[in-house]
């Protein structure tokens, strides 16, 4: 009974944190949606399934995230759990969520400089909630879980694995018919970085925790 209840705490602490990192990462890529200067680069490759196959972007998005997680699922089939679903089904509510809150604020209408800021903040906040989720350890969403696993499999840099997943869908997403911007080559550059900064904190502190 006390191994369940354990058990049970461990599920609802990880859920309560995936969803913590999820709720940031939809703030943050609302900000930079909002902006219109390009998203990160799952948007992209998501608008260029929409745009080369004419499907919702709902459906594009949906079938964006089960071609990754069959990829993954090859890949490191341990990465999937209940942070996968998710991040799979719920990013999406997250991001709305994220939209309703920036909305009232004006975003597409404020100067130029200012944009820029929150184009930055926006990258910036959706990277420390992906690095987030993904620390919890607890399943990862298709699309960041390709990098976790490529880090694991063959021992490159967790940031030099995400750059290259992000280039690469964003390529793919460009060569589709996808819409990008600034947005997307700042979500390049800064996404790996900050993630693996986040991550490292939050399994330090796993460490740490389970030392005392």
């Amino acid at each position: 009974m006390n191994l369940k209840r354990a058990d049970m705490k461990v599920l609802l602490s990880s859920t309560l944190k995936i969803c913590i990192g999820l709720f940031f990462t939809g703030i943050g890529t609302a900000m930079m949606y909002l902006v219109n200067w390009g998203s990160a680069p799952a948007a992209t490759i998501g608008d260029g399934v929409h745009a080369a196959f004419h499907l919702s972007y709902g459906v594009a998005g949906i079938a964006v995230n089960i071609f990754f997680l069959v990829v993954l699922f090859f890949l490191d089939r341990k990465l999937i759990s209940i942070g996968t679903i998710l991040a799979t089904f719920f990013m999406g509510i997250f991001i709305d969520l994220g939209l309703f809150i920036i909305q009232p604020f004006y975003v597409d209408s404020i100067a130029v400089p200012m944009k820029g800021i929150v184009l930055l903040l926006g990258g910036i906040i959706t990277a420390i909630g992906l690095g987030y989720y993904v620390g919890v350890n607890f399943g990862i969403g298709a699309i960041d879980g390709m990098s976790v696993a490529l880090n694991k499999k063959f021992g490159i840099p967790f940031t030099v694995c995400r750059w290259g997943v992000d280039i690469i869908i964003t390529i793919v997403g460009v060569g589709l018919g996808g819409a990008w911007g600034i947005g997307t080559v700042v979500s390049v550059i800064i996404t790996g970085p900050i993630m693996q900064v986040v991550i490292n904190h939050m399994h330090k502190n796993v460490v740490e925790t389970a030392g005392e």
